[in-house]
């Protein structure tokens, strides 16, 4: 499985998939509140679904916000450091 975080201006989106299905979703306003929001939302879409961090195996960012702008950034950050980790 793995998680999937789309980022536009105005909303976030994160998916959690097995492949390619969409196993469960978890959408919020992206008011530059993202380095707030992230990490609690990856934490409770995992454990909503019964999963350890472990099951995780990698996380992905799309975005259509330039990639310099600190919301991506955040993002691309977290995701690294994940799939470091894990």
């Amino acid at each position: 499985m793995h998680l999937e975080l789309y980022l536009t201006q105005d909303i976030a989106l994160l998916y959690l998939k097995d492949k390619k299905k969409i196993i469960d979703s978890s959408i919020w306003l992206e008011n530059n509140n993202l380095s707030q929001k992230l990490l609690s939302e990856i934490d409770k879409i995992i454990r909503k679904n019964k999963l350890k961090k472990e099951d995780i195996q990698k996380i992905e960012v799309k975005s259509d916000i330039p990639v310099g702008y600190t919301t991506t950034r955040i993002a691309e950050t977290v995701a690294k450091t994940y799939n470091f980790a894990v």
